[in-house]
């Protein structure tokens, strides 16, 4: 809509400059192209007629040949064209001159009528004007499209932004009812077995849950934070499950300063503890946090049961947080990433890396 009316105000604009543009082009006709020596009457015809076939060329020149040819690329065929419009617009000047030559002959014997040298110069001055009327005409409207794309293109990336930041925030808003779905699934099973811990849980649940809601609504988060979440995580989870609780954790203690996207890291944490705690003894988690400027590398590691090859074979819509990083990582950090999953034999490896 705003294009519309950028286009519209620009028409308007220019329509009074080509009006301002063809009284001083019949000036020009009259004062400069014609000869003064012979009479008013014969002057005032020519200039007249020879005025309208300049604009009628003109206009059919940049009304037509111009944009519906030479700027749709059909460089041959405008040519060819416009070749024709000057033949018939020096045939129709010829047969002018013919006609009032004739007239002037015949009415009025004694004025003086034009000789070759004022024909010459009156042809010139008829193909100089509407050849400088389709100079202008082409050069304003070459810089119009210009504009046009310009701003075709800026509300073409606002969108963009603006639908990258929408589908963050959706993307963002997904991890929310995930983390609450597994969690209120573990609540379940604890309730009934030790009450006393249900309630630690909860409590502990609502400070994450605070973090998710009120310290994730930015572009990024200080990496300190983010790391204080997945101990605290890793402190609920190990609540729940006995003392075979085999988690190890190498996160750097100084990382103020840092920041990254809010709960890009923490998918593949839970996805380890949904997969890699099933209350065996050969069960294990292992992470690591490295910084070395301007990287961020994380990785992890957990024991994979041979069931959840067949969970993820039946149940493949519950892959959601890793796909959804996935995406999220596409979005916000592009080629400055390199994400590897690999599996090898009961070893389940991910390995982030992140250029800030």
């Amino acid at each position: 809509m705003a294009i519309n009316k950028n286009i519209k105000s620009r028409n308007n604009f220019f329509s009074i400059w080509e009006i301002i543009y063809w009284f001083i082009a019949a000036l020009f006709m009259f004062f400069v192209f014609s000869n003064r020596h012979y009479d008013i009457h014969i002057r005032t015809n020519l200039s007249i007629l020879l005025l309208i076939i300049s604009f009628a060329s003109a206009r059919i020149c940049n009304k037509i040949l111009i944009p519906k040819f030479l700027f749709k690329g059909k460089r041959g065929l405008f040519i060819y064209l416009l070749i024709f419009l000057l033949i018939i617009s020096l045939w129709l000047i010829s047969f002018a001159l013919f006609i009032i030559t004739l007239y002037s002959n015949i009415a009025l014997p004694d004025t003086i009528l034009p000789s070759f040298e004022d024909v010459i110069i009156l042809l010139t001055g008829t193909y100089l004007i509407s050849l400088l009327s389709s100079v202008f005409y082409f050069t304003k409207e070459s810089y119009r499209s210009k504009e046009e794309k310009s701003i075709i293109e800026k509300e073409k990336n606002m969108l963009e932004l603006k639908f990258k930041e929408v589908q963050l925030q959706l993307l963002k808003e997904q991890i929310h009812p995930h983390f609450i779905f597994n969690m209120m699934n573990n609540l379940y099973a604890l309730v009934n077995e030790s009450p006393a811990i249900s309630r630690e849980v909860i409590v502990r649940l609502s400070d994450l849950l605070e973090y998710m809601l009120y310290e994730c609504n930015t572009e990024k988060v200080e990496l300190s934070k983010e790391v204080a979440f997945i101990n605290n995580y890793i402190e609920l989870e190990k609540i729940r499950h006995d003392d075979s609780f085999n988690v190890t954790t190498d996160f750097p203690k100084n990382v103020t300063g840092i920041k990254i996207a809010p709960l890009i890291l923490f998918p593949f944490v839970e996805n380890a503890f949904k997969h890699g705690l099933k209350q065996t003894n050969k069960d294990f988690i292992s992470m690591k946090l490295e910084i070395t400027s301007p990287r961020i590398q994380f990785s992890i590691n957990n024991y994979k049961h041979d069931t959840v090859l067949a969970e993820h074979k039946t149940k493949k819509s519950k892959g959601l947080g890793l796909k959804n990083v996935q995406e999220r990582l596409d979005l916000l950090y592009q080629n400055r990433y390199d994400l590897q999953i690999s599996t090898d034999r009961n070893l389940f490896e991910v390995k982030l890396k992140i250029v800030r």
